[in-house]
């Protein structure tokens, strides 16, 4: 069988080069973060400082360790912000703001699948 053109191309072969960026900074959080970092320094090396979309990046990053280490692996609020070394009180915002896009999101869904109108 022939192969295609686009076999053995990368997964974010077709991202734009922001959404590539985007990604790259997301995982050198991580990264970052899993060796013992602070969030806030993990943010910092890993080159949000001066990026045009550095809150954005931040509130995302933030939330996706949240989503891994506290709704994935069932660590206590306050144990993620003992790992990242943040307050409790930003983990907890943060996970609030997730919980209500998740609603949000469900309830867009709903009223788009019934054809309904947002109440």
């Amino acid at each position: 069988m022939e192969e295609k053109w686009y076999e053995g191309l990368g997964e974010d072969a077709f991202l734009k080069e922001e959404d590539r960026e985007y990604k790259n900074i997301l995982e050198k959080i991580k990264a970052a973060v899993e060796s013992g970092m602070g969030f806030d320094e993990a943010c910092r090396t890993a080159g949000i400082e001066n990026h045009k979309f550095k809150d954005e990046i931040g509130d995302d990053g933030l939330k996706f360790l949240i989503a891994e280490m506290h709704f994935m692996k069932k660590m206590p609020t306050d144990k993620v912000a003992e790992a990242l070394k943040i307050s409790l009180e930003r983990v907890n915002a943060a996970r609030e703001s997730m919980l209500k896009e998740v609603e949000e999101s469900a309830i867009n869904a709903f009223h788009k699948d019934t054809g309904s109108e947002e109440a």
